[in-house]
């Protein structure tokens, strides 16, 4: 054997070396030639069921076969689609909105339909890594691409979203609050508050509801997200008596922070509303939209001029099956509604028997 110029000079060596250099060589080429037949049978593949069109927010179209995921769709175009499950159909973090060829899609399978009806979510939602359209379609996803497992938790803890339900709806206000956060430092007023909603939100969620929205000095609440029409109006009755007797151990226990005890006013009705999330970006709430919101603020704004504690409409009581004959009925006008509605008068809620 003999070294020159640095190489071995042995054939014995060399012959070996170089063959299975060759075959590495050949073997790769033949690999990368079948890479390339494999693309192109697949594209001709895909020309031969056809192409559709998926529209994303912006206006922005991906052509892709027929019988495609749309998740699927958003990975080959490279647009940001939230999938932590990675497209098994078992986190939904990746479900979207229809907006436009909903009535075209194949029925949703059995285990996308389980997983759709444990979020309550109307037709148009589907999940994109499941859904396989065959014409053209315009999506919206729902979560941002970038959502966390814990934040898909928290979005799916409640959460109905875009259906239609009967609920109750309550609106609580303090009265006279000018009175107390007036000649406060912030820091009191906010401790004030805090305690007020403590107590109020408290009893809310006891009695089976979902406190919703803080609105200054006041709160709504809706009862019904995940219970039938009785008794959701049940426990929307249940929690204006327990309010009642929170609110009264609060003014007890802060009676020397006050200068008189807080009082409120609240308003309930019910009927059917729109469950929706709303918001911007990464803002986004559950609530509810429709005409009963409006009336029980309406019905709240009236314990002002009735001087009661609460304004209830009939349609609260019929529902949850209350007898509240004894309570005064009044007739009222509703803007929006062609007949009046009406209402009972409960001065005291403690005198509720819900």
């Amino acid at each position: 054997m003999a070294l020159r110029d640095g190489h071995v000079r042995d054939p014995s060596v060399n012959g070996p070396s170089w063959n299975l250099e060759v075959q590495l060589y050949w073997i790769y080429v033949v690999l990368l030639a079948l890479v390339f037949v494999a693309w192109a049978a697949r594209w001709l593949v895909e020309r031969r069921r056809g192409l559709i069109n998926v529209v994303y927010p912006g206006g922005r179209v991906v052509r892709v076969p027929v019988g495609c995921a749309v998740l699927d769709a958003s990975r080959r175009a490279g647009i940001p689609h939230a999938a932590i499950c990675g497209g098994r159909g078992r986190c939904t973090t990746c479900r979207i909105r229809v907006l436009r060829g909903a009535d075209t899609l194949p029925p949703p399978s059995a285990s996308e339909q389980a997983v759709l009806a444990r979020l309550l979510v109307g037709p148009s939602v589907r999940l994109a890594c499941q859904l396989r359209p065959r014409r053209d379609i315009a999506v919206l996803p729902l979560l941002p691409p970038d959502i966390s497992a814990s934040e898909s938790r928290q979005r799916d803890y409640s959460e109905a979203s875009d259906i239609e339900r009967f609920v109750a709806i309550m609106f609580v206000d303090i009265r006279n609050s000018t009175a107390l956060v007036e000649k406060r430092l912030p820091y009191d007023v906010v401790f004030l508050l805090n305690h007020f909603f403590d107590a109020v939100a408290g009893a809310v969620a006891d009695t089976g509801g979902m406190p919703n929205q803080f609105l200054g000095d006041g709160m709504m609440a809706i009862f019904g997200m995940h219970a039938g029409p009785r008794e959701a109006c049940s426990q929307a009755l249940g929690a204006a008596q327990l309010i009642h007797r929170r609110l009264g151990d609060m003014n007890r226990t802060l009676a020397d922070e006050l200068p008189e005890p807080i009082a409120i006013g609240v308003g309930l009705h019910a009927g059917s509303v729109i469950l929706g999330e709303l918001g911007y970006r990464d803002r986004f709430l559950l609530t509810a939209i429709g005409d009963s919101v409006h009336v029980a603020a309406r019905l709240q704004d009236l314990t002002k001029d009735y001087g009661c504690q609460l304004v209830v409409s009939d349609i609260v009581a019929v529902t949850a099956g209350v007898e509240m004959g004894g309570f005064p009925v009044r007739e009222v006008s509703v803007r929006g509604r062609a007949e009046p509605l009406a209402v009972r008068i409960v001065g005291v809620m403690d005198e509720l028997v819900a």
